[in-house]
């Protein structure tokens, strides 16, 4: 498991944006007429794409960012977290959206989970990033029956457990870390968390618990959400621990996660 960057002292503050006017870029955007969102699929393909518009639209504010942006007709020069985001722009209402369970989840949640982990990017961009896949998530987008949602989970876990972000500021710090615990949270929330291995988890409490002991240092409002993310992460295991059991994983990570959540139940 990766370990959250909290501090640089190497980077200089990046001045950001407010995010009041969404950036909609130079590709151009398929029409949202009524056909378009009147389908689930469709509606789907249009609130992934706004999602995208919104990172791109903090990376385009960001003084770092600003420059890697090159002219539509030669965007082979742009950053590649930026070239996998304008792509999946395009890709995404080529798609059969009247099939959207046999699309893989990796397509469309890969470019976001590239910026999460990417240690260039901010934390405002980190946490828009954040956001974008706890919509996903939240919203039920795909489920423990679309293709390929084991591989999907199991990056979200990684990328949102080793995330990496220039701390530029305590606030904003602050509210990547409240992100975090809602992706981690949204994850075993969601129908698709029957897929997750024991070890992903037990890296999910893992990551949880670090973050409510580094908010013991942080401001009163990160302490109080950790621990209540914390409180419903626990009750949320323990209500799904026989079918969690039953998932692929070796014995040794299942005794692991049975004794952290006893002990974790213990302390709230």
């Amino acid at each position: 498991m990766g370990r959250l960057r909290l501090q640089n002292p190497g980077i200089n503050p990046i001045d950001e944006e407010s995010l009041a006017d969404i950036d909609t870029d130079q590709s151009p955007n398929p029409p949202l007429d009524n056909s378009c969102c009147s389908s689930s699929g469709h509606a789907l393909a249009c609130m992934i794409n706004s999602k995208v518009s919104a990172v791109l639209a903090v990376m385009r504010r960001n003084v770092r960012w600003s420059g890697r942006y090159a002219s539509t007709a030669d965007e082979y020069l742009d950053h590649s977290l930026i070239q996998s985001l304008k792509s999946l722009r395009r890709q995404l209402f080529s798609w059969d959206t009247s099939r959207w369970s046999s699309i893989d989840p990796t397509l469309y949640l890969r470019p976001f989970l590239d910026v999460i982990r990417s240690d260039e990017t901010g934390a405002p961009i980190t946490g828009v990033a954040l956001s974008s896949v706890h919509t996903i998530l939240a919203l039920e987008v795909f489920d423990a029956g679309t293709a390929h949602v084991e591989d999907a989970m199991h990056a979200v876990v990684d990328a949102v457990t080793s995330c990496r972000f220039e701390v530029t500021d305590p606030a904003s710090e602050e509210a990547v870390l409240m992100k975090i615990l809602q992706v981690l949270l949204a994850c075993m929330k969601s129908r698709a968390s029957m897929v997750l291995s024991n070890e992903h988890v037990c890296t999910i409490v893992n990551t949880c618990f670090r973050v409510v002991h580094q908010a013991g240092t942080k401001g009163e409002l990160l302490q109080r959400i950790s621990r209540n993310t914390m409180h419903e992460l626990v009750r949320c295991i323990f209500v799904r621990l026989p079918d969690v059991s039953k998932s692929n994983g070796k014995l040794s990570s299942l005794v692991e996660l049975r004794f952290k959540l006893v002990w974790l139940a213990a302390q709230w």
